[in-house]
């Protein structure tokens, strides 16, 4: 963006009358307006923010493949794809971006005076509930952030097996990519009844597990994310004693609200496991056959990762935006 371009847009943004939203004329205290261009924070700030404030939603979430929202509630807002017009045209007083927005960027919204505020990676459920209450008294409405964490806390409840047992289970991604235990998805399987069984084979995030390797060694359960050869390879087939299980990869990229619909399809396949086959008596082992996703929040397709994601539970990977 050249000077003239950047001044044009200063003068234009001083003169401009600023529109009064529902929330700003219906309540006694200022409530800010919102644009959000990280798709984890789209899913949040929907859920924390007032009719009014939230002014418009990340590019991300317009589209069903890569949204971590409900694809109906996503549609009640105007999308944008970040750029500094966009952005100025909307008139928001806050920007929520992730954590690499380009320090040019960020001098424009300083100059302009727009409040950037970024939002990381959550990697535990602890850090999720931690975002929500920033992001919800960012808004002004800490109680809304209240009830979306009192709605999580009462799925991660649900979720919770009623045996003791561990399951080793996989999250296999395309290319074979498997998560690191220190990751939300890790502790979601930890939460409903599994354990890592990457991590328990030295694997790290974003290290690859080839097919190979899994059919040497086989887990109780793979949970394949995404649509790739290798997870549909026939050779799989062959593990009686190893159950598939489709997880839809939009589960793996967001906390907040993502983490109700991730609990609750993790711990629908636990509670769908047989006993493991005893290995002396191959005749008796089989393979458990499993029913789609559950849908996130209101319908789910199996889909490729978010351009922003990090795949494999480590949430949204923040790449510099040219435009987890």
């Amino acid at each position: 963006m050249g000077l003239a371009t950047l001044a044009a847009l200063t003068i234009l943004t001083a003169c401009s009358p600023q529109p009064k939203s529902e929330a700003r004329r219906d309540t006694t205290h200022y409530l800010p307006t919102i644009v959000s261009l990280n798709p984890c924070a789209d899913a949040i700030l929907a859920e924390v923010t007032r009719p009014g404030q939230l002014l418009a939603l990340s590019h991300y979430s317009a589209d069903p493949r890569a949204a971590s929202m409900d694809a109906a509630k996503a549609a009640q807002y105007p999308k944008t794809r970040g750029t500094l017009e966009e952005v100025l045209a909307l008139h928001p007083d806050v920007v929520v971006d992730g954590t690499f927005v380009p320090p040019a960027t960020a001098a424009a919204y300083q100059r302009l005076g727009l409040r950037l505020e970024t939002l990381g990676i959550a990697g535990t459920v602890e850090e999720s509930r931690a975002q929500i209450r920033a992001l919800a008294a960012l808004a002004g409405n800490p109680a809304k952030g209240e009830a979306l964490i009192g709605r999580i806390d009462a799925a991660l409840a649900a979720a919770a097996p009623a045996d003791p047992a561990r399951i080793p289970a996989l999250v296999w991604e395309p290319g074979g990519i498997v998560p690191g235990d220190s990751t939300l998805i890790a502790e979601l399987l930890r939460r409903t009844g599994f354990t890592n069984f990457a991590a328990a084979r030295g694997l790290g995030q974003a290290d690859q597990l080839p097919l190979e390797r899994v059919l040497a060694d086989p887990p109780r359960v793979i949970l394949a994310a995404g649509s790739d050869r290798a997870l549909k390879h026939p050779a799989l087939a062959h593990l009686k004693a190893t159950t598939r299980a489709p997880l839809d990869p939009r589960l793996l990229y967001c906390a907040g609200p993502t983490i109700i619909p991730a609990a609750t399809r993790l711990a629908e396949v636990r509670r769908s496991l047989q006993p493991t086959p005893d290995p002396s008596r191959k005749r008796e082992g089989s393979q458990v056959a499993l029913s789609s996703p559950l849908p996130l929040a209101a319908s789910v397709s199996l889909s490729s990762p978010l351009p922003l994601a990090g795949g494999a539970g480590g949430g949204p990977r923040q790449t510099p935006r040219q435009p987890q």
